[in-house]
């Protein structure tokens, strides 16, 4: 089942960075938490169900003319979650400039879909999250 969900979180993935996010927030549970990083997200705080997730992803991509988010590691944790860390950004929109940073992201999977997405910036923070150590 793990490697299951990690292509789950791959094809999701795939889907953001294909500019979809209807397909992209099909994959995650009607009710998901969301948790961007509060250290650089203060003011979003946790977000709750699709509406408020999909919301957040408008407005977090607004500045960018095509937001990715790369992967250089993906794995699953024997709890259902599954780690991924990769480069989120893109070329601004007023200014051209390409600019991406290094985010990690803690999928829960439940049922065939992602009932919880927690964010870091710091991966070391990420990997205690999971009781893992970098």
């Amino acid at each position: 089942m793990s490697q299951e969900n990690v292509e789950f979180v791959k094809r999701m993935l795939d889907a953001y960075n294909a500019g979809d996010l209807d397909t992209m927030v099909g994959f995650y549970t009607p009710d998901v938490d969301a948790f961007p990083d509060a250290s650089v997200f203060p003011e979003s705080g946790p977000l709750h169900g699709r509406e408020e997730w999909r919301a957040w992803l408008d407005q977090s991509g607004a500045a960018w003319t095509t937001p990715q988010y790369g992967i250089s590691e993906l794995f699953a944790v024997d709890d259902g979650r599954v780690v991924h860390r990769g480069d989120w950004g893109g070329a601004g929109i007023t200014s051209g400039i390409a600019l991406a940073s290094s985010i990690t992201g803690v999928y829960t999977i439940r049922d065939g879909q992602i009932s919880r997405a927690e964010y870091f910036f710091d991966h070391a923070e990420a990997l205690e999250a999971v009781g893992l150590e970098e």
